[in-house]
């Protein structure tokens, strides 16, 4: 991406963040980047093109990354939990570098509700491990409520961004298998 496509690009996300995609104008976005309303046109079509762009820019691919090492049968439970939180982590501090004002229509659906990790296979190796005794007997909704609410808590309790390296690595995993975990 050119520099001057990045920097129409974030002035977009900054406008449709602001007044949505009804009473964003590319006049704006143009003023904001530096530039005249045809680079516009010229790197992004339409104004709905620039839409779908800032869309895909803020969910970008490494969200599968995060959701697909659930899916991963060669990777023990354990270390699918952690790895799960450890990503979601980073993808968090990198998305939150773009600002606070994100509307809800922007989100990634990893971050709008836990329906985005009621993965097939996912869900299959959770009713396994409860078949083998290794978590507990709880309805799979309720699992995947509380791993996604765990992994949300730094969003929407811990403002010191400084925190949330140490609670992806070592609390966030802990708070799972404190509910989930088969304790005789």
């Amino acid at each position: 991406m050119t520099e001057v496509a990045r920097r129409i690009l974030e002035a977009a996300v900054a406008e449709f963040a602001q007044y949505g995609y009804d009473g964003a104008r590319l006049a704006r976005i143009a003023q904001a980047a530096n530039v005249h309303t045809s680079q516009i046109h010229y790197y992004f079509g339409s104004k709905k093109d620039l839409y779908q762009e800032v869309q895909k820019h803020l969910q970008p691919a490494e969200t599968t990354s995060i959701t697909e090492v659930l899916t991963q049968a060669d990777r023990p439970l354990p270390e699918r939990i952690q790895l799960f939180y450890e990503r979601f982590g980073k993808f968090v501090e990198n998305f939150q570098a773009l600002g606070e004002n994100v509307p809800a229509a922007l989100l990634p659906p990893l971050l709008k509700s836990p329906q985005s990790l009621a993965l097939p296979p996912w869900e299959d190796m959770l009713t396994q491990a409860q078949r083998l005794g290794l978590i507990r007997n709880l309805p799979l909704p309720l699992l995947l409520a509380h791993q996604w609410t765990v992994a949300m808590i730094p969003l929407w309790f811990m403002p010191d961004k400084t925190q949330w390296p140490a609670y992806y690595q070592s609390e966030a995993p802990a708070h799972f298998w404190a509910l989930a975990k088969n304790i005789p």
